[in-house]
């Protein structure tokens, strides 16, 4: 610039400047956006993971309950009553795997006993309410598959085949262990589809093997609970084995196989879904080798010039598995308009540089301020704590951002059909007042939980059709909320399954009051297409700490009393017996 005027070299100077400073307020509207995304990111990713993890453990451990109720562990004396007496097999083990494939049909599969003779008895209910009972003797070693209605009934004999379970890997590999073991993943010839076993040798005084006892897993079952995992639009789930072996998966894209109409199993790394695979290869095979797996963690990866964020964590230790669960979700589902956002940015300190110096400081105060509270209250969900309120009233791409977190926070918070709370915020508020009544032992800390479920719902959710099943479970989380205080927490346990949490009370009667509330509400007539229907409800209740300090100890003892109730259906209005 060559004898520049001073006005020429105070508007180079100043717009020099602004240049400056607007670059430097972008640069820093960009890192504190990408502050909070990231943090909100891991936050989200690693309760998710969690959520998939503890999810997972209960089903498995469900699968051991139900191993546990036909075939207890050494020092019960029930081994003596698997026994056979004049070559026919106890009809009291047939009616505990009935029983027990009822009560955990929704997590297992068949439920099984082969003797070390040969004989074999088997209960597998199908997904069509059917019911088979196989039989074998060791007469002509041929397996007889029944259908039936009730224990006891042998009135349609649909097949025979031979088959010995002590040549199955699953008998073989109990025998070879003192605890209960769970096989390699096989393919189940009843029903095509890749499978585990947890098996049990049970013994006879003098450890004499009396035979082994069996429950299976369909892996189908666990690739359709991750598909009801939602974290982001383009976000995926999976879960493999510490070999790289697929074992279920949330993608549209099935994790095994169909090799002659018989499954097999996929590794990771062949998947067709490009974010299992891309994820697997790039971050998870790597740090099974290099950490073992041992702690939750997220991780990042390129794929397509695009971002990927990856949850991970182990799954299935307790149960002696060597799993490890995953999430894998692109960036730009987490950003929203961010980028967009910082582009107009520009836009509009280019165009109205001025303007932009004195406004865009203020907006830009604004903006951070307002990332600050989204940081702030990405840390208290990721603390386990209720998401503050946010007084941010924005409608662009922030005010986006706030609405996707809301959003997302509501999913992890609270049911989406009924929206009251859900299991894990039920969790999470039981564990918070358990530890409150830890740390400050001179306060007294006392709740009830009642555990509710209503009786013939799915005769109505069949009758009428699964939608008026939905406007039903609605209506009655509406009428539970009106029927408790603003104190009280309702929360739907799953299915037509609720817990209310009744803050600071102990005392009999206000409990029966409660209970004698919820009645009157919840039983009244509903309209549901075009028909009035009645509701029943059972209820139990346990009380923290009188009756139990524990979460699990406290749904037990609930649970136990609303099925008691049950059995009284002339009489629902019970009253509290200590």
């Amino acid at each position: 610039m060559k004898n520049p005027s001073l006005r020429k070299q105070l508007l180079f100077t100043i717009v020099v400047l602004m240049l400056f400073v607007s670059s430097a307020i972008v640069w820093v509207s960009i890192q504190a956006g990408t502050d909070a995304v990231n943090n909100l990111t891991q936050r989200v990713m690693l309760n998710m993971i969690e959520r998939i993890g503890n999810d997972n453990e209960h089903q498995l451990n469900e699968a051991m309950r139900a191993l546990e109720s036909i075939a207890p562990f050494p020092g019960d004396k029930y081994p003596d009553r698997l026994n056979k007496k004049n070559s026919v097999l106890s009809e009291t083990l047939e009616q505990r795997l009935w029983l027990a494939s009822q009560q955990y049909a929704k997590t297992t599969g068949s439920l099984y006993f082969a003797w070390a003779d040969g004989s074999f008895i088997g209960i597998h209910s199908t997904e069509n309410n059917k019911v088979h009972l196989f039989l074998r003797s060791t007469d002509n070693g041929l397996r007889k598959d029944y259908l039936i209605q009730n224990p006891g009934d042998r009135s349609q004999l649909i097949g025979e085949r031979y088959y010995d379970a002590r040549s199955r890997a699953w008998y073989l590999n109990a025998v070879d262990h003192e605890k209960p073991v769970w096989s390699e993943v096989y393919n189940n010839f009843s029903n095509s589809e890749p499978t585990i076993t947890l098996a049990k040798a049970v013994y006879q005084p003098g450890h004499r093997l009396l035979g082994v006892a069996a429950i299976d897993i369909t892996l189908q079952k666990l690739s359709d609970y991750l598909r009801t995992i939602h974290v982001s639009d383009h976000s995926v789930a999976y879960i493999v084995d510490s070999n790289g072996f697929m074992i279920a998966s949330s993608s549209s894209k099935r994790p095994y196989d169909l090799i002659s109409n018989q499954p097999k199993i996929k590794l990771a790394e062949n998947m067709e879904d490009p974010l299992i695979r891309q994820s697997y290869s790039s971050v998870i095979k790597d740090q099974i080798i290099t950490s073992g797996m041992n702690i939750a963690a997220t991780r990042t990866f390129t794929l397509n010039s695009e971002q990927i964020d990856v949850a991970y964590a182990s799954l299935g230790n307790q149960s002696g598995l060597n799993w490890i669960s995953v999430i894998a979700v692109p960036r730009s589902d987490f950003m929203g308009g961010i980028n967009h956002s910082v582009i107009q940015s520009i836009l509009i300190v280019v165009v109205f540089i001025i303007l932009a110096l004195i406004a865009g400081l203020m907006v830009i105060e604004h903006m951070l301020k307002d990332i600050r509270q989204l940081t702030q209250a990405a840390l208290k969900v990721g603390n386990g704590e209720p998401l503050p309120r946010l007084h941010i009233h924005r409608k662009d791409e922030i005010g986006n951002l706030v609405k996707t977190f809301i959003d997302m926070e509501n999913k992890l918070r609270f049911d989406r059909l009924t929206q009251v709370n859900n299991r894990d915020f039920l969790i999470a508020q039981i564990e918070s007042l358990q530890q409150h009544a830890t740390l400050h032992p001179d306060e007294k800390v006392n709740f009830t939980l009642l555990f509710l479920d209503l009786d013939k719902f799915k005769t109505i959710n069949d009758g009428y059709g699964h939608a008026a099943g939905d406007q039903l479970l609605i209506i009655i989380a509406s009428r539970l909320k009106a029927a408790v205080r603003e104190t009280d927490t309702v929360a739907r346990f799953g299915g037509d399954e609720f817990v209310v949490l009744l803050n600071g009370t102990s005392e009999t009667l206000d409990i029966e009051n409660t209970i004698n509330k919820i009645h009157e509400l919840v039983e009244q007539p509903i309209a549901l297409s075009d028909h009035l229907v009645s509701i029943q409800v059972s209820i139990g209740w346990s009380v923290f700490p009188t009756e139990a300090m524990t979460y699990s100890r406290l749904i037990d003892i609930a649970d136990a009393r609303m099925f008691s109730g049950k059995k009284n259906p002339d009489n629902p209005h019970l009253k509290l017996v200590p």
